[in-house]
């Protein structure tokens, strides 16, 4: 005899249905616990959830997970810190070895930027915020870090306006002089291309715009001494200590009195 074809119920379906059933039949103490332990369990759920299909490559799952932690009232900066950003780091740390399949590396990118993208927050209005203009530098292709940065510029409130991955120092210098941004930042993967960050800051020189324009520069080779030789201005290892380091120095410009 054949069995007939059932729909299972979801998972957090058969939760909730519990949670309702222990809110009527105990005290409302009782049945904030729980429905506080389910709220707990759902999210940590999600994040698993996001964390492993970018791992796995899982683009559409990435962004189903995402949506659903959004739905469940959770904010764009906690999927970050606890799902994407984690995960993120597996990835790169599993293919910085000889042992990979490229197209495995092909498709975690992507399912790196998806999540980027649906997580990018609403525009502010850029009369009120500083502005940045970034970039990963010329002969590096490499724009995962880069994006996640701007990412969180953007939601600690900063314009940004990416130009994207090798950019020429010609390029950099025209978005300086017709943007006019408050902050360069430099993004470098490679020890080979470190020396165009260096290159940029002399044109700027060069072509008087120096003093117009603070240099931020990071990325995975770049260090504290580099960052100082090249004369930058501002060197962070993530971005919340570059967020940081950006609000100080906007509050003392802030506080300086107008000549």
């Amino acid at each position: 005899m054949s069995t007939p074809n059932v729909e299972r119920p979801q998972k957090w379906s058969i939760i909730n249905l519990c949670s309702q059933n222990i809110s009527r039949r105990y005290s409302s103490d009782l049945a904030r616990k729980v429905g506080a332990l389910i709220v707990e369990l759902k999210r940590d759920h999600i994040l698993s959830e996001i964390a492993s299909a970018i791992i796995n490559g899982q683009a559409n799952d990435v962004v189903k997970f995402i949506r659903a932690g959004i739905k469940n009232s959770m904010s764009a900066e906690e999927i970050l810190q606890a799902a994407v950003i984690p995960a993120t780091k597996r990835v790169t740390d599993d293919f910085q070895g000889a042992d990979f399949y490229i197209p495995d590396v092909l498709l975690a990118a992507r399912a790196i930027k998806a999540g980027l993208k649906a997580l990018k927050p609403i525009p502010r209005d850029s009369a009120q915020s500083q502005k940045i203009v970034m970039g990963t530098v010329e002969g590096d292709i490499h724009d995962i870090g880069k994006n996640l940065v701007a990412l969180f510029f953007e939601f600690a409130g900063f314009e940004v306006i990416d130009l994207g991955v090798d950019v020429t120092v010609f390029k950099f210098l025209q978005a300086v002089r017709e943007l006019r941004p408050d902050v360069l930042a430099m993004s470098a993967l490679l020890t080979t291309t470190m020396g165009s960050m260096s290159n940029v800051i002399e044109q700027l020189y060069i072509h008087h715009m120096r003093d117009e324009v603070k240099v931020l520069v990071g990325g995975g080779p770049v260090t504290r001494e580099f960052a100082g030789y090249i004369g930058a201005d501002i060197y962070a290892e993530n971005p919340h200590e570059a967020i940081g380091l950006l609000r100080q120095l906007f509050s003392r410009k802030r506080s300086l009195p107008e000549l």
